[in-house]
C-alpha cells in the first residue's frame, strides 16, 4: 500500500494527529471517542469497498474494539465494522469534527 497518491484534507487540524504529532487513524484512535473520517489510504478498488460500507470522509465512527493483531471494530450508528489493522491504519480521522 503507497501512500503517495494520498492528499491530505485541506485545512486538517491539529486535532487529527495524535500527541506525538503522527496522523490519526482508526488504528491509533481512543477507544470509545466520535471522531469523524478525514481521508482514505487505499487504491480505488479498496476505496469503493469502503464506500459501500458507508465509510467515506464525512462520516463519525466510534473504535469500540481493538484486537492484537492491530484489527479495530468501528461503529457507524447502530452498525459494527471489523477492519484489519492494514486497513484501520489507512483511514484518517479528527476528533475536533466529530465533537463540535
Amino acid at each position: 500500500m503507497s501512500t503517495a497518491q494520498f492528499r491530505p484534507t485541506p485545512g486538517r487540524t491539529a486535532s487529527g494527529r495524535t500527541p506525538d504529532g503522527q496522523p490519526l487513524t482508526i488504528r491509533n484512535c481512543p477507544l470509545h471517542v466520535d471522531a469523524t473520517i478525514t481521508g482514505i489510504r487505499l487504491d480505488a478498488r479498496h476505496r469503493f469497498r469502503m464506500l459501500e460500507l458507508g465509510l467515506r470522509v464525512g462520516t463519525t465512527v466510534r473504535v469500540t474494539q481493538r484486537s492484537n493483531a492491530g484489527g479495530r471494530v468501528v461503529a457507524r450508528g447502530a452498525e459494527r465494522i471489523a477492519l484489519d489493522g492494514a486497513t484501520a491504519n489507512s483511514i484518517m480521522l479528527d476528533l475536533a469534527v466529530a465533537n463540535a
